[in-house]
């Protein structure tokens, strides 16, 4: 019963650990346009190039107390069905110290990141867009 009880309280402390930072971002590039902008088609984020290109705003962002809000922001997104994709008006580029670039696509209801998609929030949104 002792070691139920004690496994039971390891479990629990393990579950209360923060999320993990997504992989040591060294710089966040956000190429967005409005989320308004529409098209009589979804837009891929593998197209998003494609069909906007020249149209975008581009920044890149290397401040790190910038960059952790960005990860706390990203890491509080609800994740949804993994059948979702967005109707990309946002992608960003994370490029990490090894050089590593993930890639997150999302529109102002969807955000894809590392196979996954989750519920892309107002504040999210507006930090993207700013």
């Amino acid at each position: 019963m002792k070691n139920l009880f004690l496994l039971l309280i390891i479990l629990l402390l393990l579950s209360c650990q923060p999320k993990k930072q997504p992989e040591d971002i060294k710089s966040v590039t956000i190429e967005a346009i409005s989320f308004q902008t529409e098209t009589m088609f979804n837009i891929a984020c593998d197209k998003f190039d494609t069909y906007y290109k020249d149209k975008w705003k581009s920044k890149t962002i290397t401040d790190k107390a910038t960059i952790d809000k960005f990860s706390n922001l990203l890491l509080g997104l609800k994740r949804t069905n993994d059948n979702y994709t967005p109707n990309v008006r946002v992608k960003l580029l994370l490029a990490d110290s090894k050089g590593i670039v993930d890639t997150v696509c999302m529109d102002d209801k969807i955000t894809r990141y590392k196979g996954g998609s989750y519920e892309t929030t107002v504040e999210f949104g507006n930090f993207v867009q700013e």
